[in-house]
């Protein structure tokens, strides 16, 4: 059975609180079951001796404060969730969302409380599970601990530099993964790799629309190994495709049936999702920056911090490389799955592009912009510096198209290194020269 659809975000706030409650809930079975045949006469001397009335109200007002806490829980989540879709950006949701501290908040105060009320149905004029009561305050001064943790967990939600930087973190742990998975062989199998199968002759289309998820990539080379076929993936993760269009190809026809087994294993999902976690986090720190440029909001601040985060995350990626694909091979060696991957001059160009674009006008973000380049350039290869040249020769364009002082370009220009500055005044000159 499928069990992905646990992954997304709004299952997952639905499902691991409601286990957690479950499970604590159950708890409150097993031990008042447990008191009732087994008894617990060792255990009396530690025990408070409550009379049934007394018992009923502690349990009463257990159960009470539980639930108006889960109340408040929730609350404060939907206040946060308005906050981040309107102050930081919509797609902030799913981070929210997916926020274990969030889970396990609303888990234990909905476990506190069916624990509570199941507690007191063990109550009666000659029997009362001390031992039951005794977990009931123990789980209540658990509540009130997590609820202090939740409201601090909240604040730091909406503090936009902490988001940023736990937006980083997952960005460099998703590169640190993928460069950890690449072999200095390997990376010279890849730039090969085309060269070394047969042309790709059959199609397969993505069968519906939707933004590439996930890939089970072991079954899909178990799949391709038994047809004795290549296939390559025609997109990376993250990207958008019609139903109609090409996703697969193979280096020969194959039946329906493989066919079907094939497209069963790629996750097309109807919105952008964690699955693609490095082109997921490059968009979400793209989106943060651009909407604190945009006249609206005017928080140049936020977009500095978020400029000096992508160079922070791209300086430690593998950099040597162009696109390439992530291969896999049989037992006996054949290639028999291709999937692309960015490079890191196309995460440079998803990112500093757009980035490039808004920040024309402001010389502030122009200057940031251009100590990225500066930063990217001292850590990547001659070929991702080539890339990086071209920026710096746009983001000078850009900041002389707005019409800035010439100290103030002048200001900018400083902040590249010297190759590029050189560049620069070179292709000032030949401008001099045309005109």
């Amino acid at each position: 059975m499928n069990f992905r659809f646990l992954r997304h975000p709004f299952v997952m706030l639905q499902t691991v609180p409601a286990g957690i409650a479950l499970s604590i809930g159950a708890l409150s079975l097993i031990i008042g079951y447990g008191e009732t045949y087994l008894g617990t006469d060792s255990l009396n001397p530690y025990l408070q001796m409550l009379a049934p009335e007394t018992a009923r109200i502690i349990l009463s007002v257990i159960a009470g404060g539980a639930m108006s806490a889960l109340t408040l829980t929730y609350s404060i989540v939907l206040v946060v969730f308005a906050l981040a879709a309107g102050n930081l950006a919509p797609r902030m949701l799913k981070r929210f969302t997916s926020d274990i501290v969030n889970q396990v908040t609303a888990g234990i105060f909905g476990g506190t409380f069916l624990y509570a009320i199941l507690a007191i149905t063990f109550i009666n004029q000659d029997f009362v599970p001390n031992l039951t009561i005794l977990g009931a305050e123990v789980l209540a001064t658990l509540c009130v601990m997590q609820l202090i943790y939740f409201v601090r967990n909240v604040a730091q939600s909406v503090a936009i530099d902490d988001e940023i930087a736990g937006i980083t973190t997952n960005l460099k742990t998703a590169l640190d993964a993928r460069n950890k998975s690449r072999g200095e062989e390997e990376r010279k199998e890849r730039k090969k790799a085309v060269e070394k199968v047969d042309d790709f002759v059959f199609d397969i289309i993505a069968g519906k629309p939707g933004y590439l998820g996930s890939l089970n990539e072991d079954k899909l080379t178990e799949i391709a190994t038994k047809a004795e076929v290549t296939i390559e993936i025609q997109k990376p993760r993250g990207a958008y495709t019609l139903g109609e269009e090409v996703m697969i190809k193979a280096t020969k026809e194959l039946d329906e049936e493989t066919v079907d087994s094939i497209q069963k294993q790629i996750s097309i999902q109807p919105s952008r999702s964690e699955d693609s976690p490095i082109e997921f986090s490059v968009n979400l720190l793209l989106e943060i920056a651009l909407r604190a440029l945009s006249p609206g909001v005017n928080d140049s601040f936020t977009a500095i911090a978020t400029v000096d985060s992508l160079s922070n995350a791209l300086s430690q990626a593998e950099t040597q490389e162009a696109a390439t694909a992530s291969i896999h091979k049989d037992e006996e060696g054949y290639i028999r799955l291709m999937v692309p991957q960015l490079s890191i001059g196309n995460l440079i160009n998803q990112a500093f592009h757009p980035l490039r674009q808004a920040s024309g006008n402001n010389i502030l973000m122009a200057i940031c912009i251009a100590r990225a380049y500066a930063r990217l350039c001292a850590t990547c290869g001659k070929e991702v510096q080539g890339i990086l040249k071209d920026h710096a020769l746009l983001l000078i364009r850009e900041v002389e198209k707005a019409g800035h002082l010439p100290e103030d370009i002048e200001s900018v220009i400083e902040v590249l290194p010297p190759t590029f500055r050189k560049a620069i005044r070179d292709r000032k000159k030949k401008d001099g020269k045309d005109e």
